[in-house]
């Protein structure tokens, strides 16, 4: 759990707007709506999407604080299709309302983007839910309350898709340089392709976290790069269950401070994930082992570090266990236990999580492991 995009009383992210862009998406929104009728085959869009979560997230003092995240968030969207949906542009907003707060929906964002799809390729660029992605991007690399909190890519992604696979890269601009912010952007890539029952992949990202204008010499940038090879195999209706799927792998990063030692830190461990499915009840295991990940500890945490700081763990397990409440075409709920074990014993977190998705479209499917 890693906190980067809140509002006051909580940490907030590097990452603030100013009422400028606001104004210059509101303008690019009236524009599109408001456009003649003059390209082939136009056809109105629209989508909404409603995730609710409550997330009670424990923790200990040796690699993160226990922190309860609950909220809705609603993201509505509106755009024009033309030439049979190859081409579209989008306008919208994503807004969250905290659980005991006064104000609805303060803590918001604009969704501007234009979107390129002709199969097997696809090509998006704006501000877009990050859903859009097709990488799981699991917890050791971008922690759940990055969904919570910041739902939005604010740059472009390429997309490759086929029925055996997918590869994708993305750009992540998420903050722009001032006297007081740093520049700061996360360039990812996902890929994984199956063969019949066995599997290969790779994910992870780069995060360079620059400097402020007009810095001083005790402020350096620093680059992070955190990768996750790995091969596996996927199978349905194994004995009693529906799905099993096992993907072993390593984690690694390289991590460094350009300071006078300007040192480079590249620990390695061995990441192995068991996912079993049963009708409604789904079970996942997660355990890595190797090299502490995370060198800088708190002096990176929600900035350069978006994955789970249980990887600074030399040994880490963590045990999902799931039913889902409610699955249809609209509506996906579930409860979840999640139980993360190290060297100094085992805490378990409890989430409540509510998506609902409504439009004329719907969205794309997450590439199933």
């Amino acid at each position: 759990m890693i906190i980067l995009y809140k509002p006051k009383n909580r940490f907030t992210f590097a990452t603030t707007y100013q009422n400028m862009k606001y104004k210059i998406y509101s303008l690019l929104l009236f524009v599109v709506l408001l456009s003649p009728l003059s390209m082939s085959a136009q056809k109105l869009d629209w989508n909404l999407d409603v995730n609710g979560f409550f997330d009670n997230s424990e923790g200990d003092h040796h690699f993160r604080p226990t922190k309860t995240m609950d909220g809705i968030r609603l993201s509505p969207e509106v755009g024009l299709t033309w030439d049979d949906g190859k081409n579209a542009i989008y306008g919208g907003y994503t807004g969250l309302a905290e659980w005991g707060t006064k104000k609805a929906f303060s803590d918001g964002d604009a969704i501007v983007y234009y979107k390129y799809n002709w199969k097997p390729l696809r090509f998006i660029l704006g501000s877009f839910s990050r859903d859009n992605l097709l990488g799981e991007y699991p917890s050791y690399l971008i922690s759940d309350s990055i969904r919570y909190y910041r739902p939005n890519i604010q740059g472009f992604t390429f997309q490759y898709q086929t029925d055996n696979g997918y590869a994708e890269m993305f750009l992540d601009w998420t903050s722009q340089q001032s006297t007081t912010k740093r520049e700061q952007f996360m360039a990812g890539l996902s890929t994984a392709f199956r063969f019949n029952h066995f599997k290969l992949g790779l994910e992870g990202y780069y995060y360079h976290y620059a400097l402020v204008a007009n810095s001083d010499s005790t402020q350096h940038i620093h680059d992070f790069l955190v990768a996750h090879p790995y091969v596996g195999v996927t199978y349905k209706k194994v004995l009693f269950l529906d799905s099993l799927n096992v993907n072993v792998g390593a984690l690694m990063s390289f991590d460094r401070d350009r300071n006078v030692i300007g040192k480079w830190y590249s620990p390695v461990g061995l990441l192995g994930e068991v996912t079993a499915n049963w009708k409604r009840i789904s079970l996942k295991e997660t355990v890595y082992a190797g090299g502490s990940q995370q060198h800088y500890r708190g002096e990176g945490y929600g900035k350069y570090y978006w994955g789970d700081t249980y990887t600074q763990a030399k040994f880490y397990s963590r045990t999902d266990i799931s039913y889902q409440i409610i699955k249809s075409r609209f509506v996906d709920s579930y409860v979840n236990l999640t139980f993360n074990a190290t060297k100094y014993g085992v805490n378990c977190h409890q989430m409540l999580v509510l998506r609902a998705n409504i439009g004329s479209s719907p969205r794309p499917r997450k590439w199933v492991r």
